[in-house]
């Protein structure tokens, strides 16, 4: 029998974490579902980890291809009316499924995306919710999300995948996580899914993200170095300028600003570890934005004064 929900858990090395994922999901207080998790080329031991519970998932393995590729893999695999998606060092609270679905009914048609809020655990700093970073201010246990584009950029990021409940059909209509990105890969999809159905909310925070230091991921930035997490953030902030469904200047205006931002910050930490050829080169790709090299280093100089400024402040 077909399942309503299909929910896919992509893991790469948390053998010590993917059991309380898993737990998570089996104590759902919504039952019909499969549950599917991907080994994305683990070498510890988290196949002998979810061994004991075989007969209750749908485990696949395949080589390191990252987490865009470990997800689409699970969107294949699925079976489901709706997909939801859970990273392995994350939980979900019993009650997530069954509130988003009731909400999506009582909605109505229309809404084929729903998102709850989320805490941050493992960093003591981190003492608001997801939508409380990101200036959601739900009046009611659920309804409508308005804009939604506004809560996906840095500074204001309130959207996550770990707490997406969506129809599969929209996935595979959109084609599912560019295998082409390393980073960001969730905020292109929820982006290009906001272009084909409207979006809904449950106020309460059902999922708690992990934000320990450490935990290995799909695909570590640490590792590739900052070179690549600068190319595959520019490259997402770009396809996303370029998408043909996108009119609305208030989101282009968010897009180019932290496209900027990231060049910037680019010029800026050249400039610190005095390599000037990537200062160069990111002050280059500012003025191809349409910047001017007089503004360009007026605001660079302005940077690093109050940065210096700042620092002397603390000292004193």
């Amino acid at each position: 029998m077909t399942p309503m929900v299909s929910v896919i858990i992509p893991t790469y090395n948390r053998a010590s974490l993917v059991s309380a994922a898993i737990d998570s999901v089996l104590k759902q207080t919504f039952s019909d579902f499969e549950l599917i998790v991907i080994d994305d080329g683990s070498t510890d031991d988290t196949g002998e980890r979810v061994r004991p519970y075989s007969d209750r998932i749908r485990y696949f393995y395949q080589p390191n291809l990252g987490a865009s590729a470990a997800q689409n893999a699970g969107i294949r695999e699925a079976t489901g009316k709706w997909v939801a998606i859970l990273a392995s060092d994350d939980i979900w609270h019993p009650t997530k499924l069954e509130r988003q679905l009731e909400a999506i009914s009582k909605l109505g048609q229309g809404f084929g995306a729903c998102f709850t809020n989320c805490r941050y655990v493992g960093n003591p700093k981190m003492k608001s919710t997801a939508f409380e970073e990101a200036g959601i201010k739900p009046d009611q246990a659920f309804g409508p999300l308005h804009n939604p584009l506004r809560y996906i950029w840095e500074g204001v990021y309130g959207l996550y995948v770990q707490s997406l409940l969506v129809l599969r059909s929209l996935v595979v209509e959109v084609g599912g996580f560019d295998e082409d990105l390393k980073y960001n890969e969730d905020r292109d999809l929820i982006f290009r899914l906001s272009f084909k159905t409207q979006f809904c909310y449950v106020s309460a925070p059902l999922v708690d993200i992990d934000r320990r230091d450490a935990i290995p991921r799909l695909t570590s930035f640490a590792q590739e170095g900052d070179w690549q997490w600068f190319l595959y953030h520019e490259f997402s902030l770009r396809k996303m300028l370029e998408f043909p469904k996108l009119e609305d200047r208030g989101t282009r205006q968010m897009i180019q600003s932290e496209l900027l931002a990231v060049y910037y910050n680019r010029a800026a930490g050249g400039i610190r570890d005095f390599n000037f050829r990537v200062t160069f080169d990111a002050v280059r790709r500012i003025h191809r934005v349409g910047q001017s090299f007089c503004k360009i280093w007026r605001t660079l100089f302005v940077r690093a004064v109050k940065k210096l400024l700042r620092g002397v402040q603390k000292r004193n």
